[in-house]
């Protein structure tokens, strides 16, 4: 059974282990129907393939932008790896779904939700119900309930948060132990907008888990892509994209050229990223071609 958000979120709560934040999180349904599920070191084998490429080329590590983050567990872990090494990083971690809100909605119940005010988690007298149902709900009956929960109490929720109004806490749908981490920054992005803050800043750049062709289409994935080669130091900066595949992970560890015309491939993981071939496409630009 997973913790409840106002005991997992409680400020005087003592840091509990890695695998009852990794059940928490995984419990929770964003409105884009994926999860906020990444196990705390779920990408140690890219990360130390990563740090060996580092160390083989000579770079130093000092700026990393980490994309589509989730909980910023795997940032965290990414940090401290890079730190071991002898870099000394200051890490960006980005993600679509920061900000979240607890909402009371009745007394004895509290509602987790995003900051629009879609649900997250309902929190019943201390029980957990999730909105999002499973195929076993059909033989235990939560089916019934599960839809209940989400006409009274999402929809209550929902409309406190638009509204601005009631018992209402916000929160950080990340982990906690960030909070230690003074070199790890979280932001909220969008990776179809460009930011300028990020041009040509990012020794290292990593894209798990969000530039599969199952979450876009070409044309959208173009577009990210375009903005991502533009927080790109330039000549010799590295860029990582993979997805999890069946138990493994599946990229490419990209490395700009040093006459910073096009992207060399430094090393592929379980044959490579399905989109490598798009990166590869992707132009770079043009101040920094020798």
């Amino acid at each position: 059974m997973s913790i409840t958000a106002k005991a997992f979120f409680h400020p005087a709560r003592k840091p509990t282990s890695t695998d009852v934040e990794d059940r928490f999180f995984s419990d929770l349904r964003t409105r884009n129907s994926t999860f906020k599920r990444t196990a705390s070191d779920r990408f140690h084998d890219l990360d130390a393939r990563c740090l060996e490429s580092f160390e083989l080329s000579g770079a130093t590590i000092g700026q990393v932008l980490d994309i589509g983050i989730s909980s910023g567990a795997t940032t965290l872990a990414l940090y401290e790896r890079l730190l071991a090494c002898g870099h000394m990083p200051a890490v960006v971690g980005t993600d679509i779904a920061i900000d979240g809100r607890l909402v009371k909605a009745y007394p004895g119940v509290r509602v987790l939700t995003d900051e629009a005010g879609h649900p997250l988690q309902y929190d019943v007298l201390g029980r957990v119900v999730r909105p999002w149902g499973r195929r076993a709900d059909y033989a235990t009956g939560m089916l019934a309930v599960r839809a209940l929960a989400n006409a009274w109490l999402g929809g209550r929720a929902q409309r406190l948060v638009q509204q601005g109004g009631g018992d209402i806490t916000p929160v950080r749908l990340i982990s906690p132990r960030l909070k230690a981490a003074s070199n790890v920054q979280i932001e909220k992005n969008d990776i179809f907008v460009d930011t300028p803050a990020f041009r040509h800043r990012f020794d290292f750049i990593r894209a798990c888990n969000i530039l599969n062709r199952g979450y876009f289409d070409e044309e959208a994935l173009r577009r990210a892509m375009a903005n991502i080669v533009r927080y790109l130091t330039g000549p010799g900066a590295f860029l990582l994209i993979a997805r999890s595949a069946r138990g493994c992970h599946v990229g490419t560890l990209f490395q700009v050229s040093a006459n910073g015309r096009f992207l060399d491939v430094v090393d592929r993981f379980c044959g490579g990223s399905e989109v490598e071939w798009l990166m590869l496409e992707t132009p770079l630009p043009e101040q920094w071609a020798i």
